[in-house]
């Protein structure tokens, strides 16, 4: 169905892993696209609660792909914002409803550190280095605009202004990262994870990433008020009354997402 990017489903976990291993899955124009179509497609499959993304080979994703860039600019293609950011987000592709993973398994560079950071769990390989690196070429990172939410406002500056790929270990210390484990380890422990968070009602988990995605402007009221709709449209779903009833019947529960 893709070429850059491959999708499979197996236990209500997708893998969703960027395929350029021999651009160290660059972000050009495909990429890109097919991304942003197989993240919908995650979204509106019923089979696929949580998703992790990884990359094949020796890179999570090494950024845009400067040699396409090179080449649009020597054509006169002209470079607009737009190519990177929308009016209503500052990343490539629109947030999913459903828990994203990130398995990043070696260079997160520009672009790639955006992908980890739309993912809600990053989970990385000791050996994999993370960075900021578009000051590097001249570009503006987008995605970086958001990031003081995630980390201290020092740690954003310190990784934009370097430009420099941080050890996996220097960027856990900085909050962005879950956990760091062995690289043979990355995607057993990322999976352990996915079938953790598909034990728990599915409508709850992504209430709540909805909840947290959408209050970030919000004052109290504004929170409260949000909070209130989405618990509302949640109590009237049937896997709300399915919790309770399994535990009065010390059972599991089954939950539909319905």
């Amino acid at each position: 169905m893709f070429d850059t990017v491959l999708y499979e489903v197996e236990d209500k976990i997708a893998t969703i892993t960027l395929n350029r291993p021999e651009a160290l899955n660059a972000l050009n124009r495909q990429l890109r696209s097919e991304l942003g179509e197989v993240l919908k497609l995650f979204d509106r499959d019923d089979s696929a609660w949580v998703a992790i993304i990884t990359g094949a080979g020796r890179a999570f994703c090494a950024g845009r792909d400067l040699k396409e860039r090179a080449d649009d600019n020597a054509t006169g293609r002209e470079a607009l914002a737009t190519d990177s950011l929308s009016n209503e987000h500052l990343y490539m592709w629109t947030p999913t409803q459903k828990p994203l993973i990130a398995a990043v398994n070696g260079y997160a560079l520009a672009g790639g550190w955006g992908i980890a950071q739309i993912c809600d769990i990053r989970i990385a390989s000791d050996q994999a280095k993370l960075g900021i690196s578009e000051p590097r070429v001249g570009l503006l990172p987008p995605f970086a605009v958001q990031l003081n939410r995630l980390i201290p406002e020092a740690a954003v500056m310190e990784l934009v202004m370097t430009a420099d790929p941080f050890p996996a270990q220097r960027v856990l210390e900085m909050g962005f990262l879950n956990k760091v484990v062995p690289a043979e380890h990355l995607m057993e422990t990322a999976k352990d994870i996915a079938a953790t968070i598909v034990k728990n009602a599915p409508l709850s988990v992504r209430a709540f990433k909805g909840l947290v995605l959408r209050s970030r402007h919000l004052d109290e009221p504004g929170a409260a008020k949000l909070t209130i709709e989405l618990y509302d449209q949640l109590l009237k779903s049937k896997d709300a009354k399915e919790g309770p009833r399994a535990f009065a019947e010390k059972r599991p529960p089954n939950w539909q997402a319905q």
